[in-house]
């Protein structure tokens, strides 16, 4: 059989076929009578598209929101295909290949993939609007269980790993002490076991035991039946042992699987009543996106501090007093008397480093851990060093039901040479805090910019010698994971307890988003209606550039096609995709002002003389076209990313205008189409220019970096 074919088939279905057979990685490698490996997946006999999705997801396929998923994963699988063969976009005419198999399943594909080749979502007919849940079966679900001897030895724990959605289950057991561990105990339903090279089966109810000594991992598959584990984690520090209890997170917390599942069916008024702002603020998209919500009064978070203590405040029911920051203690005492009961923390950042800002932030979390908690994080693992992996790791450690995520793309086997390169710099950097309170009035969730690094709060870094397990960052050019800058950011908060529901769910999706491929369900699909348009005014999107053909690049090149007289922008790093860029020349064109507040000088951030060069030939190419200005505090990086358009739209995201967060990095946001709150962000914008200076259009540009920038595939990687 041709491997591209078993490339579909086993992408997209996690089938047990021989002829693809290679090592034991999947659930139904294990248990190939299980019902979802047995359901037939695309195959070159489907005759349309609502039978494929019914045969794919099973009982939940026939829906109008299975369909659209549907395409988007065929619309993957199309360029795995392609990646692996090195054929349609990488070259070669794939109906030169003489394999009837690949051909039918890849014309199969294409059927099912067609509607993402337009640049908006067809909205659906007969469909009412609200919300919706997805229990489809279409992942590989893979998550860590950090194991360490002396995280809190004689404490029960309980870790809870999630199969909704999913068609292969995997545990992965991470040895993160350096005493061996013990692992014994049985459970209610068949169960895989991983280790040493090695897998065997083990029955329900049966007992089995296996150790982990420092730095080796083991995997437990569990079967469908498999609901919980009673198990005994024993060391040299614990000899009679603690109890570890391994629960189904959808059987156990049937609340937390109703918000996983949660989609939504986006009302689209008729364009035919809508500007061009709003009907691109409306419209369905490939892009990830809630429906518009009301936008209520949101906190703007302009300062360094307000930014950290809308965070703390959060957590513990009250910010930090000044002196706080000013002695800069990271054990400092934490009065815990006020803080909220919190149902869930998620806690999403490029990067959660081990200073103050990190240890400060872990202790907040740590409390509600020890009250039970469920608490999520991601970042991304590329940038994390020694001691910040030790801080999460020990934490997730000590309380298994903090779970974590470190992000890192894989390139697909075959990939060309620039996608391989790029599992270096791809990177996670969607940035949200979202607590769900018992007391929904005291849910919150901030959005913007900020990562969890000192950075972000201090001038110049602090001396953290005292403290041995936090890292000392300070290196300030050049490319190093030690690096330090004061950056000045922008985040927003909302405390309404729906929307605070709404994007928490939302976060989910990219959560509960396939181990293999990293591939994110999305969250909504559009609804026409014939009636008025919604009432909401703001939109949360998440974007996975790989997954969504490029989604968020069309969407924010058709925001600026709607600006009919001014753009203002706050950005630092101005490396335009070509997409972007030609929206930008016929803005100009319509005579549309331009103004944007950046730093061109970015030393201090990694790769900075390289990134400080690409904004250089932006400024030659649109400094006399463009009102360009640098944000003036010579040892303070600007990183707020805002945009507004015609007094009327708003952005405020983690998103740079570079080619990075348009085709390489996870990436969320904010709209808001409100002339309200334009109003309420002028102010803010207006801040940013009074501390801003205007570039002269003279600029000196390094021949090395002229020519290695003229090279598309290395700016792209920028």
């Amino acid at each position: 059989m041709n491997r591209a074919f078993c490339l579909t088939v086993a992408g997209l279905a996690l089938a047990a076929l021989a002829a693809c057979a290679g090592p034991l990685k999947h659930s139904c490698d294990f248990f190939p009578n299980a019902r979802d490996c047995e359901r037939p997946s695309l195959s070159a006999d489907t005759p349309g598209s609502r039978t494929a999705a019914a045969a794919f997801f099973g009982d939940a396929g026939a829906g109008d929101y299975a369909r659209q998923f549907l395409a988007l994963l065929a619309h993957n699988q199309i360029g795995a295909i392609d990646r692996t063969n090195g054929t349609g976009p990488f070259g070669h005419d794939r109906r030169a290949i003489a394999n009837r198999d690949f051909q039918a399943t890849y014309r199969t594909l294409e059927q099912l993939a067609k509607p993402v080749t337009a640049e908006q979502m067809p909205s659906q007919n007969g469909t009412t609007a609200g919300e919706g849940h997805f229990d489809g079966r279409w992942r590989v679900s893979r998550q860590t269980l950090y194991v360490d001897a002396a995280a809190r030895p004689a404490a029960p724990k309980t870790f809870s790993f999630s199969g909704l959605q999913a068609r292969s289950v995997e545990i992965v057991l991470r040895q993160s002490g350096d005493q061996p561990v013990d692992i014994s105990g049985a459970c209610d339903g068949a169960l895989a076991i991983r280790a040493g090279g090695a897998s065997r089966s083990v029955a329900s109810r049966a007992p089995f035991r296996l150790r982990l000594s420092a730095e080796q991992t083991a995997s437990l598959f569990p079967g469908d039946g498999l609901n919980r584990c009673n198990l005994k984690l024993s060391s040299s520090l614990a000899p009679a042992g603690a109890p570890l209890t391994i629960l189904r997170e959808e059987v156990a917390y049937p609340a937390l699987a109703a918000l996983d599942s949660r989609y939504e069916r986006c009302p689209v008024p008729d364009p035919s009543g809508l500007d061009e702002l709003a009907r691109v603020f409306y419209a369905g998209r490939w892009l990830s996106q809630t429906c518009s919500l009301p936008l209520g009064s949101p906190r703007l978070l302009r300062k360094s501090r307000d930014g950290f203590n809308a965070k703390v405040e959060a957590l513990l029911g009250a910010p930090l007093p000044g002196s706080a920051f000013d002695k800069a203690d990271p054990e400092l005492p934490l009065d815990f008397s006020h803080a909220p009961k919190l149902k869930l923390i998620y806690l999403s950042s490029l990067e959660f480093k081990a200073d103050f800002s990190g240890r400060v932030i872990e202790r907040l979390i740590r409390h509600h851990a020890a009250l039970g908690t469920k608490v999520r994080i991601m970042v991304t693992d590329v940038l994390e060093r020694d001691k910040d992996d030790a801080l999460l790791h020990r934490l997730a450690a000590d309380y298994p039901n903090v779970e974590l995520q470190e992000y890192r793309w894989r390139a697909d086997h075959g990939a060309p040479i620039d996608e391989q390169l790029s599992q270096l710099h791809k990177t996670h950097h969607v940035k949200m805090l979202a607590t769900l309170a018992e007391n929904p009035a005291s849910s919150r969730v901030i959005i913007g910019g900020r990562n969890i690094h000192d950075g972000f709060l201090f001038h110049k870094p602090i001396d953290l010698s005292r403290y041995p397990k936090l890292e000392q960052y300070g290196k300030t050019d050049g490319f190093s994971l030690n690096y330090y800058s004061n950056w000045s950011d922008f985040d927003i908060e909302f405390a309404d307890p729906a929307t605070v529901e709404t994007l928490a769910a939302h976060l989910s999706t990219l959560w509960l988003r396939d181990a293999d491929t990293n591939i994110a369900r999305p969250f909504s699909i559009p609804v026409r209606t014939n009636g008025q348009r919604p009432l909401g005014t703001v939109r949360h999107f998440i974007s996975v550039p790989y997954e969504d053909n490029h989604a968020l690049e069309t969407y924010f090149a058709e925001l600026i096609d709607t600006a009919q007289r001014h753009i203002e922008i706050v950005n630092p790093y101005l490396n335009l995709t070509p997409k972007l860029s030609l929206a930008i020349e016929r803005a100009l064109a319509r005579g549309v002002r331009i103004d944007i507040v950046g730093r061109i000088d970015l030393k201090g951030d990694i790769g900075g003389r390289f990134l400080t060069a690409l904004n250089k030939l932006f400024v030659e190419k649109y400094g006399d076209r463009i009102n360009i200005r640098e944000f003036k505090a010579p040892d303070v990086v600007l990183h707020s990313k805002i945009m507004m358009i015609d007094e009327r739209l708003v952005t405020i995201s983690s998103v740079n205008l570079n080619n990075r967060s348009f085709f390489h990095d996870l990436e969320n946001g904010m709209m808001v189409l409100d002339p309200a709150f334009y109003a309420r962000m002028q102010p803010v914008y207006d801040d940013y220019v009074a501390h801003s200076n205007p570039v002269s259009t003279k600029v000196t540009i390094p021949w090395a970096y002229r020519w290695l920038f003229s090279k598309g595939w290395v700016k792209e990687a920028f």
